[in-house]
């Protein structure tokens, strides 16, 4: 389903036509609606549409704008209404120098007590902040909010800002402005990683093109995750994925998300093997506390067998149609060399193209020349390079055999490109990786292709 992460539907705007525009949220696929109180006034109208639609859900806090308001009154009721079932977050709450509303000490004299009761109450926050960010930022780390994190809503920044939000754990709401002609946006979110992105609206302000000028709405954020979707090279359903099972984990508090086996991605199925790994990437997904993508828990607690996996793609057969199935994991696939080979045996039946994600060390793992069996079972290979020399990859891939893991890999990368394999050599653009330098390399090795992955902040490349 859509989620609107954050809306103002008790707004004069929606007054008149309230129903109809819930009604189209349903038609597009919104299944749950976080309505944002940022004053006295609006935290009741917020409450009183809690009650009145059962997929609109609550934040309460005071805006900064109205910083000036509080005292002590307003505080019991926040504290008060924290404990209702349906209100997930304190917010909107933060720093505003753009308008200047109220002064900038009481501005963050109230940010920090609101920091501090949802500490207490143990609830998320939902950040407001506009050309602050610094000040925000120290804020909430010197606070420690990253104890219980949030939404750092209406995001506008470029990646060192992302980066920092990264730290603190919360999640980055992209709404509207995404989809803005020469936004910066799709290009910070095509380096997010997946575990870190939420969909919001702000209606009714911030509408998407070709809504500009006009009143925004719930259903709109379908727009906004089609944008996202096209940023991240992926489907508009992995995104909507994505978002939900972020939202679920931050705002619901949700953690029990079972490993998954076989899982769908970009239009093809994905056989995640094993988490067992030869090298220990400085971009490597493994190192981050959430494994997931998309929406999926990659992190097992134990290796599939060859049925699991065979009944996994089954599965996912019987739901859709897809382009090609990827032998792959969050460790390297090949240390399973003959459960892959089998499973990849009695899946091609199926007669879709078949791929295996390696790291190119499945010659030095198993002691011999692998590829005439690879070559059998698998119709395409992508191997990751990720470095153009041996101190290089050493610094990068941290290989568990030193630099003979890289001199491995090259040969293993010529013999794939040789064999009736359609061979793909990739490496990430992680800071410090000599793309061009990769490019060259592989270039001097016949039948073999070069291709970029980018780098996401904290998750690795895709």
């Amino acid at each position: 389903m859509l989620i609107d992460s954050h809306s103002h539907l008790n707004m004069p705007q929606f007054s008149e036509d309230l129903d109809q525009v819930m009604g189209r949220a349903h038609d597009a696929g919104v299944g749950l609606i976080v309505n944002v109180g940022f004053d006295r006034e609006s935290i009741e109208e917020t409450l009183l549409l809690t009650d009145r639609y059962g997929g609109i859900y609550a934040a309460v806090g005071i805006h900064p704008h109205n910083s000036a308001d509080w005292d002590d009154a307003v505080e019991g009721e926040i504290k008060k209404h924290v404990l209702r079932k349906k209100v997930l977050a304190v917010g909107e709450i933060g720093l505003d120098y753009y308008r200047d509303l109220s002064p900038r000490d009481i501005q963050e004299d109230v940010f920090r007590r609101q920091i501090g009761m949802a500490l207490y109450f143990g609830v998320p926050m939902i950040i407001h902040c506009r050309e602050a960010f610094e000040d925000v930022i120290r804020i909430l780390n010197e606070e420690g909010a990253a104890e219980v994190g949030g939404i750092f809503h209406a995001f506008s920044g470029g990646m060192e800002e992302a980066a920092d939000v990264l730290k603190l754990g919360f999640l980055i709401g992209i709404g509207g402005p995404i989809t803005y002609k020469n936004s910066k946006l799709p290009d910070v979110v095509s380096r997010l990683p997946s575990n870190s992105i939420l969909t919001e609206t702000d209606c009714p302000y911030l509408p998407p093109e070709p809504y500009r000028g006009k009143r925004n709405e719930p259903a709109y954020v379908r727009i906004v995750a089609e944008k996202m979707a096209d940023a991240l090279s992926v489907e508009v359903t992995d995104v909507e994925r994505a978002v939900e099972v972020n939202f679920k984990h931050v705002l619901l508090g949700e953690t029990d998300f079972a490993p998954s086996v076989a899982y769908r991605l970009k239009g093809n199925v994905y056989l995640n093997v094993t988490s067992t790994c030869t090298n220990y990437c400085r971009f490597c997904p493994r190192l981050s506390e959430r494994n997931y993508l998309y929406g999926y828990n990659l992190k097992l607690l134990r290796d599939p067998d060859v049925d699991e996996m065979v009944s996994g793609v089954r599965g996912l057969e019987d739901e859709a149609e897809y382009g090609e199935l990827v032998f792959c994991g969050l460790g390297e696939p090949t240390t399973r060399l003959s459960d892959i080979i089998d499973a990849a045996g009695r899946l091609g039946s199926s007669g879709h193209q078949i791929r295996l994600n390696t790291n190119g060390h499945g010659n030095m793992i198993n002691q011999r020349n692998i590829v005439p069996e690879l070559e059998r079972a698998f119709d395409r290979i992508s191997i990751s390079l990720n470095a153009h020399d041996r101190d290089s990859y050493i610094r990068f891939c941290r290989p568990d055999a030193g630099g003979r893991a890289f001199d491995s890999l090259m040969d293993f990368i010529g013999k794939a490109a040789a064999s009736r394999m359609e061979c793909t050599v990739t490496a990430v653009d992680y800071p410090g990786v000599d793309i061009e330098a990769c490019r060259e390399l592989v270039g001097s090795v016949p039948g073999a292709v070069f291709r970029v992955r980018r780098c996401h902040e904290g998750w690795g490349g895709s």
